[in-house]
């Protein structure tokens, strides 16, 4: 089975302040996606993309603010990415910034590859996202990402720095003032694919404040954050291979999930903590996936639809679906 793309749980917590910010308690939001809010003290615990894309376009929907994902990113700052955060704003200029970012990119999350390429005095900054979401659920993380990265140019360079154009994938909103008075460029919409242009003078300006020798110790430490997240999720993949064998007539307990790797519930319980997961997760995250897979087929009843993810009966489907979309099956598959 492909390895599922996470994200550090951290990133959760700036969409939670924006939402407070605006009215919505953290508890109501996390009810919403369903989402524990205990789970944000545990620091080293990754969560699926495709749970944080939920979250983000939940709290868009929430707070009423359609462009919540710009907002978010304009008002980010680099220590908010730990590691991450530090070693870039620690190298020596914007082009050493941006290298590092492609390289650690993956300790924060691993849904996302960049690429910098040149084009005569031009510098073109890639993100693709190597997930199947459409566009338009990636619109909130796909603004906020490309806000952060023009926010945090700004901060560790100390200019007005200003791309010359950015494009988006997703269409175009109804207005689009905002995305041109944030960016301060050319915004197009409808692209090919999510991008930044820059003059490639930029990548020379030194970065103010930065420490070599930190930088230097941080490098180390970043490598070896990256080394533990290469071999991540071994123990996750196996039980998502047994989740999906034993999903229509098997039993999908922790029990017996742990009996089928011949270890017991709580040393599995320790091992998928120890990747930033649970059981419990696992499970939603796998049902959650299919069952947009399968209403998408228009002669796929919904009963059977509950049947096929191991649902008892199609009440308690109606139920889980509604948790992790914000709507019913029937109202999904008309939209």
């Amino acid at each position: 089975m492909p390895v599922v793309p996470t994200i550090s749980v951290k990133s959760i917590i700036k969409i939670v302040d924006a939402a407070a910010a605006l009215g919505i308690p953290a508890e109501t939001l996390c009810a919403t996606v369903p989402f524990d809010p205990a789970s944000l003290a545990d620091s080293d615990r990754r969560i699926p993309f495709s749970q944080f894309v939920t979250f983000y376009n939940h709290a868009a929907r929430l707070t009423g603010d359609p462009l919540l994902g710009l907002h978010v990113g304009s008002r980010s700052s680099p220590q908010m990415f730990d590691v991450l955060g530090y070693v870039t704003m620690n190298s020596p200029d914007f082009g050493e910034a941006l290298r590092r970012l492609m390289r650690y990119h993956k300790i924060w999350d691993d849904a996302v590859s960049y690429t910098l390429e040149t084009a005569g005095e031009d510098v073109h900054l890639s993100f693709i996202y190597g997930v199947d979401n459409p566009v338009e659920e990636l619109r909130q993380d796909c603004e906020s990402t490309m806000a952060i990265i023009v926010r945090f140019a700004r901060v560790v360079t100390g200019t007005p720095w200003t791309p010359r154009e950015v494009h988006f994938e997703h269409a175009a909103p109804g207005d689009a003032s905002e995305h041109g008075r944030i960016f301060g460029a050319l915004v197009r919409f409808d692209m090919p694919g999510n991008k930044l242009i820059f003059a490639r003078a930029l990548l020379s300006l030194p970065l103010v404040g930065a420490d070599a020798g930190l930088c230097a110790v941080l490098d180390r430490h970043a490598e070896e954050l990256l080394a533990k997240t290469a071999s991540r999720g071994a123990v996750s993949q196996k039980i998502r291979q047994f989740l999906q064998e034993a999903m229509q007539d098997g039993d999908l307990g922790l029990e017996a999930v742990a009996r089928r790797m011949g270890i017991s519930p709580r040393t599995l319980q320790r091992k998928l903590k120890e990747e930033g997961t649970s059981h419990q997760d696992l499970l939603d995250e796998m049902r959650r996936d299919l069952s947009k897979r399968y209403l998408k087929e228009p002669d796929m009843a919904i009963c059977e639809v509950a049947y096929l993810l191991g649902f008892s009966e199609p009440s308690a489907f109606h139920r889980a679906f509604r948790r992790w979309t914000g709507s019913t099956p029937k109202e999904y598959r008309q939209q």
